[in-house]
């Protein structure tokens, strides 16, 4: 099998149980966020290299209008602390066959393809719904037609039908990257500063405005009409709303914790703040099923006025520890 190494070590082959970052552990309130970040974290996971360190620009994140932001991690952070480049994959050949140009590289190949061919979402899309997702591939081999790669928490193995779905050919070339070494990695005593310089820059771009109120404004007028829709539509409103924004706080609460524990700043209490947000937003997440359960969304938008001043302490708690 041709494959993309993650690190020179032994406990990573395919057929090692994989065990994932403690930013996926089955404990924390949102254990998966999205498919792009959840792939980052796994991908410097696999390297030996701190997630936690690049998680300063979940700071920037706004109420779009329909949608709280779709946290990624910016590329230039990406290089600057890890030393990787994310480029575009031209997809001008097939993608299996420019896969097998990148991946013994050792650059892993992020592709955007169809869950239903994903047997890891076995329960929800696999094999029943399709759905738009980003993975990682590892490893392929057209011979036994079978595929290793990364998705939302974990690594995993995909063959025949399944193999096919990924690569056949499709009306348009899929959207796909590849990831490049081209430079070291910061090392231990580097990182922290090299964050927390980032976490400022964030922080100068962050939203001037409360983007919780914003949401509450929103669904205060659209929510009569949302909670009578299906319950399929429930889920896909909830995951671009609530979860990206209770997920998003809780990856800035481990990288302050991180940050506090580095010796680069007080950050205990803004932490423990947008771990707080990060819970409030998995219980507004609750209310939000039972209006679409009711089919009434009486009293539903004011319940986010809690989340909103948690917001504000937020930021408040972090303003306090970076003497702004």
């Amino acid at each position: 099998m041709t494959t993309a190494l993650l690190r020179p070590a032994p406990g990573l082959g395919p057929a090692t149980p994989y065990v994932p970052h403690p930013l996926h552990a089955a404990d924390r309130n949102w254990p998966e966020t999205n498919c792009y970040v959840d792939l980052w974290i796994e991908l410097l996971h696999g390297r030996g290299l701190v997630p936690e360190a690049m998680l300063g620009f979940t700071l920037r994140q706004d109420f779009e209008g329909d949608q709280f932001t779709f946290f990624k991690p910016p590329a230039a952070d990406i290089e600057r602390l890890y030393g990787l480049e994310v480029l575009e994959l031209a997809v001008y050949d097939s993608l299996e066959a420019q896969a097998l140009v990148q991946v013994p590289r050792g650059r892993p190949v992020l592709v955007e393809v169809d869950a239903i061919h994903l047997p890891d979402t076995h329960g929800t899309t696999y094999g029943r719904e399709h759905g738009k997702t980003t993975i990682g591939i590892l490893a392929l081999d057209p011979e036994t037609e079978e595929l290793d790669y990364l998705h939302n928490a974990g690594r995993f193995h995909l063959s025949g039908g399944d193999y096919h779905g990924i690569f056949g050919q499709a009306v348009l070339p899929p959207y796909a990257e590849f990831v490049k070494a081209v430079a070291p990695p910061m090392n231990a005593a580097e990182l922290p500063g090299a964050a927390l310089e980032l976490l400022r820059r964030h922080r100068a771009r962050a939203p001037g405005h409360n983007p919780v109120l914003a949401f509450r404004d929103t669904l205060a007028r659209t929510a009569p009409a949302l909670v009578q829709r299906p319950l399929g539509v429930f889920h896909a409103y909830a995951f671009n709303t609530t979860r990206q924004l209770g997920a998003n706080f809780e990856m800035l609460a481990s990288h302050l914790a991180w940050l506090d524990a580095a010796g680069a700043g007080p950050f205990a209490s803004a932490s423990d703040t947008a771990v707080r947000l990060a819970v409030e937003a998995k219980a507004f997440q609750f209310q939000l099923a039972r209006a679409f359960h009711r089919r009434s969304a009486e009293g539903l938008a004011p319940r986010l006025d809690r989340l909103a001043a948690t917001y504000a302490d937020v930021f408040a708690a972090l303003d306090r520890a970076l003497g702004r």
